[in-house]
């Protein structure tokens, strides 16, 4: 695409002859004799650099100083170049200061490299905008991650976060950098010691990189398990670091099922095992106890047989015993909040709810009282009803909660 350059100058001879010039090194030129005409030119066009003159006068728009402050001031990406025959110091120090690119004097003695000097102008222009386009983009896919990612300083305050952490954690990022060390407060207490003593090892020399996992407590009140890991940058060899950067992911998911599917491999194996224990106990227990039963009415004198059913009747205690392990594991009892597991389970099937399409519409969960109950039974409780719920549900359609 041909680059399009505004030239302000209210001389007629320069004017047409830097035309002339810029038209055969292959440039797109607009032309504006004055202030006005500059400023109308500039915002009915996308000119690509501007050229402008500083000894202009016209219509109530001011000088040339006056057309550079209005441009900088509209559209502050696009280049502009002084070319004045003012010679004195100050004029070219008051045109940098209000944002000139460059300040070429007039006459100009070498047209090659005038061109030269314009053709810079826009390619560093260009990788300017590209490079930011490019910074954009990348915090466009910081801020998108589906992990939080942080910077923490030397005392432990988080100075970034990313918007993630309002999905993760409930806790908007304003919320936690506005009180750096409030993310402290809703790590699980048993886990807060080795979260401080992980974070700083990171700030001594030859640190390596850390691995984490911990408990905290999403703003809506339920246990979630995250994982931080640090993320390797530049190492100075010499001096300490002054800050960590790296991210947290969301693992509340896989360590939720993982710990159910071992609880369920652990019952499963348990209630196996007893279920044969007490059928191979019970089996000759019955025919030893019947054995000396009929012994007992032959010989009701015998002290054996007393012996013999005082054991047996041991033997029969053990077996009630192996068997009442296939009952279901000691609880521990608890108030646990109903909105709060309702909003854990919620999230662990947000995948399966979002590849249905469901929308959820949770109703007055707030307003239930804690429950007197073991919360992990409490929460595979909520987790079968609306697994239940989203399993007959339609695609794409709604479900309630109340």
């Amino acid at each position: 695409m041909t680059p399009s350059i505004l030239l302000i100058e209210d001389d007629s001879t320069t004017r047409l002859s830097m035309t002339a010039w810029l038209h055969s090194a292959g440039f797109h030129v607009i032309q504006a004799a004055d202030a006005a005409h500059g400023l109308d030119a500039f915002l009915h066009n996308t000119p690509d650099l501007v050229l402008l003159d500083l000894g202009l006068y016209g219509r109530g728009e001011g000088d040339g100083m006056d057309v550079l402050r209005r441009i900088k001031a509209t559209r502050p990406a696009v280049p502009v170049i002084i070319v004045s025959a003012r010679t004195h110091i100050s004029d070219a120090i008051d045109a940098f200061k209000a944002g000139a690119w460059d300040y070429i004097v007039k006459p100009i003695v070498s047209t090659s490299v005038f061109i030269n000097t314009l053709r810079n102008c826009l390619a560093q222009v260009q990788l300017q905008q590209r490079v930011h386009e490019i910074q954009d983009h990348l915090y466009q896919l910081i801020e998108n991650l589906p992990v939080i990612i942080f910077i923490i300083n030397a005392n432990l305050e988080f100075e970034f976060l990313n918007q993630s952490t309002q999905s993760i954690l409930g806790y908007a990022p304003q919320d936690i950098l506005q009180s750096p060390r409030s993310f402290l407060r809703y790590i699980v207490a048993e886990d807060r010691g080795k979260f401080l003593h992980t974070l700083r090892s990171c700030f001594r020399l030859h640190s390596p990189p850390f691995c984490l996992d911990f408990r905290f407590i999403h703003k809506d009140g339920y246990q979630i398990f995250l994982q931080a890991q640090s993320i390797t940058g530049f190492k100075d060899e010499e001096h300490f670091p002054d800050r960590l950067e790296g991210m947290i992911t969301d693992v509340t998911r896989y360590s939720y099922l993982d710990n159910l599917l071992v609880q369920n491999e652990k019952l499963n194996l348990l209630s196996t095992m007893t279920e044969e224990v007490a059928h191979e106990i019970r089996n000759p227990l019955v025919s030893l106890g019947g054995c000396a039963r009929k012994l007992r009415s032959v010989y009701p004198e015998s002290t054996e047989t007393e012996v013999i059913l005082q054991e047996c009747t041991r033997l029969e205690r053990l077996v009630q015993r192996i068997t009442a392990y296939q009952e279901p594991l000691t609880v521990t009892w608890e108030y646990c909040s109903v909105s709060a597991a309702v909003a854990l389970a919620l999230r662990l099937l947000s995948r399966r709810i979002g590849r249905k399409g469901l929308r959820c519409d949770v109703r007055n969960a707030d307003l239930c009282p804690a429950v007197w109950a073991d919360q992990e039974l409490v929460h595979r409780i909520f987790m079968t009803l609306i697994a239940q719920a989203v399993e007959v549900a339609c695609d794409q359609g709604r479900m309630y909660i109340e």
